[in-house]
């Protein structure tokens, strides 16, 4: 098997590349001569850069080669995090090691050309801004662009540009450059341009349609198959490109092509007899490109590698395609061998190749600092396990035991669990606002003749019920200020000036930073997950010195960096109020005695001596990019510390279900890890259900430290499970749910979901959280297959696909 790559000292391999000085000096030069193009463009309103908040800017997509505007665009944000000004930009050629245009004009130009003044996008809520509007040719048509936040997501990566071309009464077409023509921003957009005009309007949707020629093609002929190949194949006067366009593009040029076909030869093979007397001694042949399955069938390496390349890029079973190979040679009335005989020459062969070295990735390094992992439904029957599986799980007789290691009980903010509730029943909701008046089916008087209410009685029984609920959360308002002004009387006054019974009265609806606050201080978590050390270290640093500027490092903990962004704003005031301090003093003295409770044991796990062997990952299922260097520890008082979790759901504190898959006839599957380039970095295969465990233990015996971001779909209890076991090696890192699960977790607070952080730290939109989800979408090409595989197959099948995906991934870069 051939690959692509310039194996080098050390055991890794990386893409091959030459460095030539004077080819580099010419890309400067044309990257300034492109800028300086880019800018004039600008200065004359050739290119559009609109400014639509004060950290905010729309901005079009610039062509460099051509030297001029696209028709696309993208949101520019200008943040300021501590003294560091921040600027992040959505193009595609925005990357942390990469200023874009967008992002360089802004800093060498934005106090010249943009205004300093008005308010941030924390506090345009969820707006949509209408950010240009020109006159079409036709009469009264225009070209409308809007900025439009999404329903599920703040900040930064939540705004999309909406377009509407047409005229005011509504005619015309809208059109979302994300989402398709059914997406939820194009309603918002058009409910806020009905507004702006004074018109009831009815969108119209366009949709794109193909056209394709049905000329060119000519009729099949059946011929006999080729039994050489031919000499050459020219280009004829119907000869044309299957490109989909209106009309098909004839050819111009002559051009020469060759046919690939599978050859089946018959060869005398010399072998020697082997003093063992059961088998013959025979030939490498590996400098002619032909392996040596048994002296008796041969294949080409070939034949082999294209093998490879058809499963990793599709869903290939072994028996599917031997059945096309088998059908290609009949034309030639020739036999190919059988599934099972390719099978094990495919397996013989692949042993052979060099598959380390690339689970690497070349812009993360050998520890990345965000990690997303992910357990895949890649497994294969309960009843192939053999004793030589041996995931990371596995203690040893030389792990450390930590005796002193307990479950800690209370661990939130807000150790009272029925005050935590009387909290979130009175924020969560619409606003509590008085007069807005019952509902009308529960309003009729008693003696009252209401035949038409009683024609509905469903109706009348939804408005009682929530008529009922709001008077709960009314008469809830007094017993919770109460009691929260016995554990801080600072945050009872904080709740009574946006959620208590005078801003009922005053019909004051409570801004929404205040609102995420109070769900986050009630949530059932650990404070450890909404304060890590690294963010209790920012909160100290702020409490010693609480101006706005130290308020902007606040970014690791979102809902206070919202209260105190939003306090800056609206008090104008160098200094925090005194409220706000103590709560933070607060917060602070409870994730630092909570930290301080978990370091009991402050022996560091001791690292595996240079005489320590790893086991073949071929044997123990487990494939890492690193090597071991620490045994998993034990902890005698965890009752359930090596026990899987099981199927179904994770408690009270948490809506999210872990998988079944597992617990029938087939194992666990794997679990792998990615960085934000969708390399994976290791694997290991899990023998009967996923869970915390596999995360846990993985990133203790392969990582020197652990990385800053743990991405998981039940981080929410993997962060409370790795801190109560390892809280000096896990405490600056941040467990976090990513996008594409976070739905599921109803009951999660805001601080176990990376959006949140996102809102407040644009740097964060470089991480690709998907980047796990598009891995498992590739390892499902092999789902099928494997799970027909006895052990040590299935990883070999598996580990093949995955260096695959990862050389692939890397020569992309």
């Amino acid at each position: 098997m051939s690959f692509p790559f310039t194996p080098i000292e050390g055991g890794s391999n990386v893409p091959s590349e030459s460095s030539n000085p004077q080819h580099e000096q010419e890309e400067l030069i044309l990257e300034e001569t492109t800028y300086d193009a880019y800018v004039e463009s600008v200065l004359d309103e050739s290119t559009g850069f609109f400014q639509i908040a004060r950290d905010m800017f729309v901005v079009n997509g610039w062509d460099a080669k051509a030297k001029r505007s696209k028709d696309t665009w993208y949101h520019v944000q200008q943040s300021k995090i501590g003294s560091e000004v921040v600027i992040v930009c959505t193009c595609p050629t925005s990357k942390p090691d990469y200023t874009c245009q967008h992002e360089y004009l802004l800093l060498e130009h934005g106090s010249f050309l943009f205004s300093s003044e008005g308010s941030p996008l924390l506090d345009m809520g969820e707006e949509v801004i209408l950010f240009s509007r020109q006159a079409d040719l036709e009469e009264d048509q225009w070209l409308n662009h809007f900025s439009c936040p999404s329903p599920n997501k703040r900040g930064l990566g939540g705004r999309v540009v909406v377009v509407y071309e047409g005229s005011d009464e509504g005619i015309g077409h809208w059109r979302c450059l994300k989402d398709s023509a059914a997406c939820a921003h194009i309603p918002m957009c058009r409910r806020q341009f009905s507004q702006l005009v004074g018109r009831d309007l009815e969108g119209h949707y366009e949709e794109p349609s193909e056209t394709r020629s049905n000329s060119g093609y000519p009729p099949f002929q059946r011929v006999l198959p080729l039994t050489s190949a031919p000499i050459h194949i020219g280009l004829e006067l119907d000869s044309s490109c299957p490109c989909r366009t209106i009309s098909r593009y004839q050819f111009r040029p002559l051009d020469t092509g060759t046919i690939k076909t599978i050859p089946s030869f018959t060869s005398s093979v010399e072998v020697q007899t082997c003093v063992c007397k059961y088998r013959s001694i025979g030939p490498d042949c590996a400098a002619l490109g032909i392996f040596n399955y048994n002296n008796k069938t041969l294949f080409t390496q070939e034949l082999l590698d294209e093998y490879t390349a058809a499963f990793t890029s599709s869903e290939t079973p072994f028996s599917a395609w031997v059945l096309v190979v088998s059908r290609r040679y009949s034309l030639r009335n020739q036999v190919f061998c059988s599934a099972e005989t390719f099978r094990s020459a495919w397996f013989a062969y692949v042993k052979l190749q060099y598959l380390e070295g690339d689970m690497n990735c070349p812009k993360c390094g050998p520890s990345p600092e965000n990690t997303i992992w992910d357990g895949v439904t890649l497994a294969f029957n309960k009843k192939h396990l053999l004793p030589s599986l041996e995931p990371p799980t596995i203690t040893q007789p030389t792990s450390i035991v930590r005796d002193s290691t307990r479950y800690l009980a209370d661990q939130q903010l807000i150790t009272d669990s029925y005050s935590r509730s009387l909290i979130r029943k009175v924020v969560l909701g619409p606003p509590l606002l008085m007069g807005s008046g019952l509902e009308d089916g529960d309003s009729s008087e008693e003696g009252e003749d209401n035949d038409t209410a009683g024609s509905q009685p469903t109706k009348q029984t939804k408005g009682g019920k929530k008529n009922r609920q709001l008077l709960e959360r009314l008469d809830a308002i007094p017993t919770t200020v109460s009691r929260l002004a016995g554990i801080n009387p600072p945050l009872a006054r904080l709740f009574g000036v946006y959620f208590g019974e005078n801003a009922v009265v005053q019909r004051l609806v409570p801004p929404d930073v205040y609102k995420r606050f109070f769900v986050q201080i009630s949530s059932d978590e650990s404070i450890l997950q909404m304060v890590n050390a690294t963010a209790l270290q920012d909160l100290k640093a702020f409490l010693a010195a609480p101006t706005k500027m130290n308020a902007t490092t606040l970014v690791h903990i979102p809902v206070l960096h919202g209260i105190l962004a939003y306090t800056f704003l609206t008090t104008n005031e160098l200094e925090a109020t005194s409220d706000v301090l103590s709560i933070c003093a607060w917060i602070s003295q409870r994730a630092d005695a909570i930290l301080g409770w978990l370091k009991k044991d402050a022996r560091p796990i001791p690292l595996l001596t240079g005489n320590s062997h790893e086991k073949p990952w071929m044997e123990t299922g487990c494939c890492y990019g690193m090597p071991k260097i620490r045994d998993r520890p034990v902890y005698p008082k965890l009752k359930y510390d090596t026990q899987p979790d099981s199927g179904g759901k994770r408690g009270g504190k948490c809506s999210k279900f872990y998988s079944q898959y597992g617990e029938r006839r087939l194992t666990g599957g794997i679990m792998c890890v990615w960085c934000t380039h969708s390399v994976c970095y290791g694997f290991h295969c899990i023998p009967k259900g996923e869970g915390r465990n596999d995360v846990f233990s993985a990133l203790i015996t392969r990582w020197e430290k652990p990385p800053k971001r743990v991405i998981y779909d039940f981080a929410c209890a993997l962060g409370p499970y790795c801190m109560t076991r390892e809280p000096d090696f896990f405490a600056e890192t941040q467990f976090l749910i990513d996008d594409f699960h976070a739905v599921g977790h109803t009951k999660c607070a805001p601080a176990a979901f990376l959006k949140t952080y996102c809102a407040v730290d644009p740097r964060l939109r470089y991480i690709n959280s998907s980047a796990g989800e598009c891995g498992n979408s590739g390892i499902s090409r092999i789902r099928k297959s494997v799970s027909y595989m006895s052990q040590d197959r299935a990883i070999v099948y598996t580990k093949v696909f995955l260096s695959i995906w990862n050389r692939q991934r890397i020569l992309s870069m």
